[in-house]
């Protein structure tokens, strides 16, 4: 019995949980998809109240492209499958960045929630400490941005109010493609 669908189908859950609480939130921003897929803010800036690009609600201040950051060769060499395709699927209205790979032996996500993220990476905590399992617990982890933990999700780090989850079904992979998308944000 494989359990790679019902972690993909836990982070997509977690994903969408998200969207919906960022979304009945409330946001301001239009963003529109610019060349080579890239989204890109609409005319008029980030929609963000900070001169800075950057608010409270908004760790990030711009879209983000993470199959760019992330190329499939780097998760692949970082993985082990030599085989990984990369595909973006973001929802921009939500600012949640995310690439889907897939490959022969490993497939998951690798996902930037830019708006609202403290409350995003606390609820996902309170969810992942209910359901944990003595397969995937939930599980602290140090050194890894502000907070960060792993669990059936993969692995979720905080840094500032911008969330980075990976999933590629190995703590260590995870851990690794964190720390290299996060400085390239």
């Amino acid at each position: 019995m494989s359990i790679r669908p019902s972690i993909r189908y836990a982070t997509l859950l977690s994903l969408a949980l998200t969207g919906i609480l960022v979304t009945a939130c409330g946001s301001t921003s239009t963003t529109t998809v610019g060349s080579g897929g890239a989204s890109q803010p609409a005319s008029g800036g980030s929609g963000s109240g900070s001169s800075s690009g950057t608010g409270v609600q908004d760790g990030i201040g711009h879209p983000v492209n993470i199959c760019s950051l992330l190329p499939a060769d780097t998760v692949a060499s970082v993985t082990g499958d030599p085989s990984i395709v990369a595909k973006e699927q973001d929802t921009v209205g939500a600012k949640i960045y995310m690439c889907n790979y897939t490959g022969g032996t490993v497939s998951g996500l690798v996902s930037v929630l830019a708006m609202d993220a403290v409350a995003g990476f606390q609820g996902d905590v309170d969810a992942n400490k209910s359901v944990s399992s003595g397969v995937y617990p939930y599980t602290p982890i140090s050194g890894l941005g502000d907070k960060a933990f792993s669990s059936i999700m993969g692995v979720e780090a905080l840094f500032g109010n911008v969330s980075i989850t990976a999933n590629m079904q190995s703590t260590s992979a995870d851990e690794t493609l964190i720390r290299d998308l996060q400085p390239k944000l």
